[in-house]
């Protein structure tokens, strides 16, 4: 028993579009994820596709359905992927503590780490609260008062 093979043929805008995101998509993922079609139309089947890039089979065909279905978008990443931050630019409950802690202990972060584990309930590595103080620097926020 064979199995069905399975192509995506592609008109030439949706080929060029599909270029441009191989291209210069902002993440290598999505532009793998442009490859896989595009390999696709020049009539490579899904075991080729998956060897090629090292994936399953199944993943290859999952992202073929996706394309289908939802055209470029569905080449993206889902938003809600992955660990949500501890600490959030857009919860002013957060800046405003950080604010304030780092206003008291400018010299020594170890008091702002501790007083914001037990506020927070979670721990909390240096590096974390170092890249928060970091976007709320470059985000203009720490200025506000």
């Amino acid at each position: 028993m064979s199995a069905q093979k399975v192509f995506i043929k592609l008109s030439e805008e949706q080929r060029k579009e599909l270029e441009r995101g191989f291209k210069s998509g902002n993440k290598p993922i999505f532009r793998q994820r442009c490859h896989y079609i595009l390999l696709s139309d020049r009539g490579y089947e899904i075991p080729q596709i998956a060897e090629l890039y090292r994936v399953t089979r199944q993943l290859v065909g999952r992202w073929f359905e996706r394309y289908k279905q939802q055209g470029m978008a569905g080449l993206h990443t889902a938003k809600g992927r992955g660990e949500k931050p501890i600490l959030r630019l857009d919860n002013a409950e957060h800046v405003q503590t950080v604010k304030n802690l780092v206003d008291q202990h400018a010299q020594d972060l170890n008091p702002v780490l501790a007083a914001l584990e037990e506020q927070l309930k979670q721990p909390l590595s240096k590096r974390t609260l170092h890249r928060f103080l970091k976007k709320l620097v470059t985000s203009g926020n720490a200025s506000e008062e």
